[in-house]
């Protein structure tokens, strides 16, 4: 029977993760922190060409092969220019510029760790960079001395827990990227086959560029079914606390049914165990899999409904924390472990068989009424 994982424990894998800084082609703490994660767990890694982080875990013999993607980057700011306390920081990712009405307080990081220090965004100048998701720059005013080429955060916590929300920094995707390394402890000690791949991507806030790479240079088999993990926004089709949500497509494309076969068996045995699952078109933005499906991968996503998304609340104009639901996140690892099993094994859903083939009487009933 489908298993959550233990919430305690989930929660630390979150905490652990999601506390490293990142922002688009600056994703190396996280890259770390995961791949400390994995080597815990026993499980080998490497990098590819691209910086981006693989991994796999497999037992037996699997007619079918996962890729399981989450990126490890989120909106934030890159410090083109530095001198002295001041320089300007360009918008790296999907954030709004009525967010810069005001001043916005952040942190500034170093790729390479060291201890970070408070600075102040003001002086919004609209310049579109299509390249880099961005609509424009600020001037960032800081503690210590700037230099070109550090990044710099929204100065929020990176996680507070209460109750079942958790209130991260960066949900988008670092709870994600969590998901996988959670399902991948589950898979080490689940005794049936499976085969399944993970890939922690890079700049996908800035146009998908991590996963178009993988998916260009086929960097994993290309048999695997491609597996994206997103924190989307929320929909009154797709709410927090509802369970994770098998996503059928984005706003732009929709995914392989052969793909999504063995996420839906994952639902029945969840079902069964009395664990809440949903399914919906979320069209709040693109994922991943979109990189892979239009160069004819078989594709299918996950989500976890994240209210708040990139920051942004209707309701306020200032950057708030996103927030998921612990019990959705536990729930997501439930249901890659039982379809990582379900295509390992080729299964379909239970009532597939009753209607593969129109039953011969129901054909003979028809040929005579015509």
């Amino acid at each position: 029977m489908a298993r959550l994982p233990d919430a305690q424990s989930t929660l630390a894998v979150v905490e652990r993760i999601a506390s490293a800084p990142t922002a688009p082609y600056h994703e190396r703490q996280v890259i770390r922190a995961i791949e400390s994660e994995l080597r815990t767990l026993g499980i080998a890694t490497n990098l590819d060409a691209y910086g981006q982080l693989h991994a796999r875990t497999h037992r037996g013999n699997a007619a079918h092969a996962f890729a399981l993607v989450a990126h490890t980057d989120h909106p934030a700011f890159d410090i083109t220019s530095a001198r002295g306390r001041e320089g300007r920081a360009r918008v790296l990712g999907g954030f709004y510029e009525q967010l810069f009405a005001r001043e916005v307080r952040v942190t500034v990081h170093d790729d390479d760790g060291g201890d970070p220090f408070g600075a102040v965004l003001d002086d919004w100048t609209r310049a579109p960079d299509v390249d880099h998701n961005s609509l424009g720059n600020c001037r960032i005013r800081a503690d210590r001395e700037l230099r070109a080429g550090q990044f710099a955060v929204i100065d929020i916590p990176s996680l507070e827990a209460r109750g079942d929300e958790l209130r991260l920094r960066a949900a988008d995707d670092l709870a994600l990227c969590a998901v996988i390394v959670l399902a991948f402890a589950a898979l080490k000690d689940d005794g049936r086959p499976h085969d399944v791949h993970a890939v922690f991507t890079r700049a996908e806030e800035t146009g998908l560029y991590g996963a178009r790479l993988v998916a260009e240079d086929a960097l994993v088999p290309r048999e695997c079914v491609v597996v994206s993990l997103e924190a989307s926004r929320a929909l009154a089709t797709a709410r927090p606390g509802a369970g994770v949500v098998v996503r059928p497509g984005d706003i732009y494309n929709t995914f392989s049914n052969d793909g999504e076969k063995f996420l839906r068996v994952g639902r029945e045995r969840l079902a069964a165990a009395g664990i809440p699952t949903q399914r919906a078109l979320l069209t709040g933005g693109t994922c991943e899999s979109s990189a892979f499906v239009r160069m004819g991968w078989t594709t299918t996503a996950i989500a976890l409904p994240n209210v708040n998304y990139h920051n942004m609340a209707d309701d306020s104009d200032e950057f708030v924390p996103e927030i998921v639901r612990l019990s959705d996140l536990r729930g997501a690892v439930a249901l890659l472990v039982e379809a990582a099993a379900a295509g390992a094994a080729d299964e379909d859903e239970s009532w597939w068989p009753d209607v593969r083939r129109v039953p011969e009487h129901i054909r003979t009933l028809m040929r005579g009424r015509q």
